[in-house]
């Protein structure tokens, strides 16, 4: 069954964001919580259940969206269950992660000294590993990969910059990992960010290059 797993769960994990939301509405004081975090410590502030539930609302939302909308309204030409285990586990890898920020938000509110930009940091680097390791064995659709105009053109295309763009994602978790351990705040973001870019631009221009060597451009 497509998404078996994923549907137990996934909701499972926005059922524990709410659960930690819940909690911290009865055990926090009734005044502002942090939200957002620069390299410099708390920059963004909300009302405490405004901000106790803005993670769990936007789960819930995306897990209706991505388990059940859009798997239901996919063309059968382009179905995502050629691409399930791929599908699945960055989606779980996702909620893992917004799931860990929801936690780091309620200990924050609590006083637990928490190093958010690194454990950010982690996290993506763990979710670009995921996406890099799945990403080869993904097949051709309009919701996850690398949808360039090129590979969505032509299945060799999507099949051949995907075997390349696999490699150099867990490259960049890699390094995002080595970053968020070795390095300062600073280094985090800056590692962060050509972690997740630099894979996604060779890989745009990779697709272009292999759509000319098979005379479709």
């Amino acid at each position: 069954m497509f998404l078996k797993t994923e549907k137990i769960l996934i909701p499972f994990l926005c059922l524990a964001m709410a659960g930690l939301g819940f909690w911290g509405h009865l055990t926090l004081p009734d005044g502002p919580i942090a939200v957002h975090f620069g390299v410099h410590g708390p920059d963004g502030f909300m009302p405490r259940d405004a901000g106790l539930t803005v993670l769990p609302g936007m789960a819930v939302a995306m897990m209706i969206l991505l388990l059940w909308i859009i798997p239901a309204i996919m063309p059968k030409s382009a179905s995502l269950e050629r691409s399930g285990p791929a599908y699945g586990a960055v989606m779980l890898a996702t909620f893992l992660l917004l799931a860990a920020i929801q936690a780091m938000l309620v200990l924050t509110a609590r006083g637990v000294a928490v190093d958010h930009i690194r454990v950010v940091t982690i996290g993506v680097g763990l979710l670009l590993i995921v996406m890099g390791n799945y990403l080869p064995k993904t097949r051709r659709n309009y919701v996850m990969g690398l949808r360039t105009p090129w590979t969505l053109s032509d299945e060799r295309v999507w099949d051949k910059t995907h075997r390349f763009a696999g490699p150099l994602f867990m490259l960049g978790g890699l390094g995002a990992l080595a970053g968020a351990v070795f390095g300062t705040p600073q280094v985090h973001v800056g590692v962060l960010m050509i972690a997740a870019l630099v894979p996604a631009v060779a890989s745009f221009v990779y697709s272009y290059l292999a759509a000319r060597r098979l005379n479709l451009t």
